[in-house]
Order: structure tokens, then C-alpha cells, then sequence
């Protein structure tokens, strides 16, 4: 029971082994127009026992209702999550709406715990140079986040006719609404795992986890107790990385996303930082659908 294996998809989707259980942290494996291929499409899973969504952006549910339906698997998400579901067909019994403070009962001595999170400041200006420092932006109205944040999903319709396709597809099955941000810390016999998704936390809230691995989001700006991070990506996580007690860190979602408008984040100073201050053994590297013993 103590052997867990899991496999990068890009994006923050990761798909984890454990006791003969499959479990997928975000869907999104059938990608946009341009962007990498990532060695596995929706259609070709056929084992998932739970499918845990961090939010109800294109870039993470993606998949959910495909997979759910072809393998009977558990959703669990947030309330925009299940909202999705249902408008796609996954059966209610299949759906479960968390919020955060719910853990989860994967059977085996496995589980998953839902915490409450944030997702990155899509109102604030941020960087692609992970070195670069942000600042500013601080104190902005829920009504101006929300102009600022429909201003960068209306760039869709200005980018290439088959990325529009690609689009006009997903909003059946996505939502421009995040519906509130979740992480989940996976305990098993052998050790825990923090899936962060998005680049930001509730310090109250991660303060408190110990993970022996956390997964890291490096895309966006920080967003740190509902406002925009000051300072490089590169020192928030580091400075994440401490508030969760050093554990050993590996980095998501910095693979690109919609390219060109929206390409690969440069993590080589938040790799060199993550190294510096953690230990060289202690930073891991995920490469695209490569197991990899997370506790080995």
C-alpha cells in the first residue's frame, strides 16, 4: 500500500496509483489547438475509481463528465463542478460537491482531504519570468476583478479559427467562473501528498498541512488571502514551500497553455531558489506521462 505512483499530464492533471486504485487530479488531457501533446486523451481512460477537480476553468475539468461517464468514477468538486456534471449527464450518485473541511474516503486506508484555497489574481498583472517581481494591484473591487477577468476570456474569439472551435466545444463542458478554488491533501499508509492547483493559498489554511510532497502551481500571479502576491513567483514559493514546512515540491501549470497568448512559464529562478533553500534531493521533476514513485 505504501508504493504511489503518479504521471503528469501538463496543466496541474495528474493521474495517481495507489493499491489498485486510480485517481485523477484534474481532467484536462484533451488539449487546446498548439499545445503539446501530452501522451494521453480522455477517451483512452478506462480506470478511475475518484476525479478530483480543483476548479471549473477549461484547463482543469475538461474530461470530467467524459471520463466519469466511460468509467463510473466519483467527481468531486465544487459546486460549479456539479453543476457541469449534471448539465452533461454524470449521474448525481456520481457527483459529489465539496467545499473545503470534507475528506474523503478512498477505501484502502486512502484518503483525500478538501481545503479551501485561491486561485491566482487573473485581474493583476503577472510575469512569464518567474525571477520577475510583481507589484500593485492591490485593494481591487470584486466588480473590477470581474470586468478585468471577462476582458481575458473575451481574447478568445480573437485567436485562431481553430482554437475558437476548440472553445465553442469546451463551454459545454467548462466554465469562465473557477467556483471557488480547492486543494487536496492525499494521506495514504505510505505519506501525503498537497495537490495545489493554482498559484495561492489561505496562509491560515496551509499553515497548518504538513505534506511529506506538495505539487505547486507556478502560472499567474500569487494570490495570497484574496490579494495579488508582491513580489516574484519565484519567492512566493518559496515562500509557500516554507509555510508548509519544507516539504519536498515539485511545480505544475507552467507547461504551456495557449500558445502563443498564453505560453510556458520560465521556472529556472523558482527551480534554482526551490533547490537552494529545500536541498537538490528535495525538488522534483515530472516529465509528461513518466510514473513516478512520489514516495521512493
Amino acid at each position: 500500500m505504501s508504493e504511489l505512483t503518479v504521471e503528469w499530464f501538463g496543466c496541474a492533471t495528474f493521474r495517481v496509483r495507489i493499491g489498485g486504485q486510480t485517481l485523477f487530479f484534474d481532467t484536462y488531457l484533451d488539449k487546446a489547438p498548439g499545445v503539446p501533446d501530452v501522451g494521453l486523451r480522455a477517451s483512452e481512460v478506462d480506470d478511475a475509481a475518484f476525479l478530483f477537480i480543483s476548479h471549473a476553468h477549461f484547463d482543469h475539468v475538461l474530461g470530467a463528465d467524459r471520463i466519469a461517464l466511460a468509467t463510473g468514477a466519483t467527481v468531486v468538486g465544487n459546486h460549479e463542478v456539479a453543476h457541469l456534471m449534471a448539465a452533461n449527464g454524470v449521474p448525481d450518485r456520481q457527483v459529489l460537491a465539496v467545499s473545503g473541511g470534507e475528506t474523503v474516503d478512498c477505501g484502502n486506508d486512502v484518503r483525500v482531504r478538501v481545503f479551501p484555497a485561491q486561485h491566482s489574481c487573473l485581474f493583476a498583472t503577472a510575469d512569464t519570468v518567474s525571477g520577475s517581481a510583481c507589484l500593485g494591484d492591490l485593494g481591487v473591487s470584486a466588480q473590477e476583478r470581474r470586468a478585468r477577468t471577462d476582458a481575458i476570456f473575451g481574447l478568445l474569439s480573437s485567436l485562431s479559427p481553430e482554437t475558437q472551435a476548440f472553445f465553442a466545444d469546451s463551454d459545454r463542458h467548462a466554465s469562465s467562473h473557477d467556483g471557488g478554488q480547492l486543494a487536496f491533501l492525499l494521506e495514504t499508509p505510505g505519506g501525503s501528498l498537497l495537490v495545489s492547483a493554482s498559484s495561492g493559498h489561505w496562509q491560515g489554511i496551509f499553515e497548518t498541512l504538513r505534506p511529506d510532497v506538495a505539487i505547486l502551481a507556478a502560472a499567474g500571479r500569487p494570490n495570497v488571502d484574496g490579494e495579488p502576491y508582491q513580489g516574484s513567483m519565484s519567492d512566493f514559493l518559496v515562500e509557500q514551500a516554507e509555510l508548509l514546512g519544507r516539504p519536498k515540491v515539485a511545480l505544475c501549470h507552467h507547461d504551456p497553455l495557449l500558445p502563443p497568448v498564453v505560453p510556458a512559464i520560465d521556472v529556472t529562478d523558482a527551480e534554482a531558489a526551490l533547490r537552494r533553500v529545500l536541498g537538490p534531493d528535495r525538488y522534483l521533476t515530472f516529465t509528461y506521462a513518466t510514473p513516478f514513485q512520489i514516495f521512493g
